[in-house]
């Protein structure tokens, strides 16, 4: 995951515009993974393989530590600080930045000082205690312990008249995984499921779901599609890993090649330790193109015969004179002359 930031300091009259580009690399660990390392500075738990798995009552304080090295051939002197962690909107487990407001498990831990110095390829203790407030709510939350190391400086150069340079600030974070004795409340809600055609033939079906307990869930979800017309299928959605206590993903599933026509149902299954969940829509998908095509060709061919009739003049029937009923047609009577 990156982070940038950019500042633009204004520049005095007739000198180059500064335009300073940081790049925050943060590093947050796989789900295999043993340690949190980039082969120079790493950080990972004393005590466990992967992660810090902690529990605790309301109120109470436990006390733990992590482990950071350094395999260069120098000392560094690396930030170190708690902070939150959420669920991103695709599902991946994300930290906070150092300066977000702290709520739960970033506000809860202390370190021992905001610096540590780890000589050239030694192991240093990073201990911490953390301090659940007593009017917690039980369930599980998450943060990170994070290491920082100065930034690289880059080197400034000039393009179109701006002086661009880019710095290069790294984090490294290690998950913390925190459970709060007390009712454990398993609960998954889902949304509508909905399909859209995109290019091609292709169509994807989304399907919104959110965690509405307060334990972490590992969903895993299916879709069943039975057709009137066309072909059955079953996919799988592109699930996460986890999904943390009130976060919301939205799942995707791609049927890259369905028939040119499909009438059917299509019905979205997901499972997890809150039980199972289904949502169902009807699928009816056509080939719209040719079908908008040879609409616009009969349009045409409406207006192109409308027209003609405007244009072509009708027959005049020749006009009759007309009497009034019931009146005798009145004859002249001729009379010869006398010759005297």
């Amino acid at each position: 995951m990156f982070r940038f930031s950019r500042t633009v300091p204004a520049s005095p009259a007739g000198a180059l515009t500064a335009l300073l580009l940081t790049v925050l690399a943060v590093a947050a660990g796989g789900g295999a993974a043993q340690a949190v390392d980039d082969g120079a500075i790493g950080i990972r738990p004393a005590h466990e393989s992967a992660f810090l798995h902690l529990r605790a009552a309301p109120g109470g304080t436990i006390s733990n530590e992590a482990v950071v090295s350094n395999h260069t051939a120098s000392a560094v002197t690396l930030l170190d600080y708690p902070v939150d962690a959420h669920g991103s909107a695709t599902g991946t487990f994300a930290m906070d930045a150092q300066n977000d407001a702290r709520h739960g498990v970033g506000a809860w831990v202390r370190l021992q000082g905001e610096r540590i110095v780890v000589p050239a390829g030694h192991d240093v203790p990073l201990p911490f205690t953390l301090h659940v407030p007593a009017a917690t709510p039980p369930g599980d939350y998450a943060g990170a312990l994070i290491i920082q190391a100065p930034p690289v400086i880059g080197t400034t150069a000039v393009h179109g008249g701006t002086a661009v340079r880019l710095n290069v600030v790294q984090r490294q974070g290690l998950r913390i995984y925190l459970h709060v004795d007390g009712t454990a409340v398993k609960a998954l809600s889902t949304g509508p499921l909905r399909w859209s055609d995109g290019s091609g033939t292709g169509t994807d079906f989304s399907l919104q779901v959110t965690n509405t307990g307060n334990t972490v869930l590992h969903p895993a979800a299916e879709l069943a599609i039975a057709s009137r017309i066309g072909t059955d299928a079953r996919l799988r959605f592109t699930a996460p890993r986890e999904l943390l206590p009130g976060d919301r993903v939205t799942l995707h599933a791609d049927l890259p090649h369905r028939a040119a026509v499909q009438v059917g149902t299509a019905t979205a299954t997901v499972r997890s330790e809150a039980g199972t969940r289904s949502a169902t829509a009807a699928f009816v998908a056509l080939p719209w193109a040719p079908i908008a095509g040879c609409g616009g060709l009969v349009l045409v061919v409406l207006c192109l015969v409308a027209l003609r009739r405007r244009r072509t003049p009708g027959r005049v029937r020749p006009a009759q004179s007309v009497r009034p009923a019931g009146r005798p047609v009145r004859r002249g009577r001729h009379r010869a002359g006398l010759v005297g």
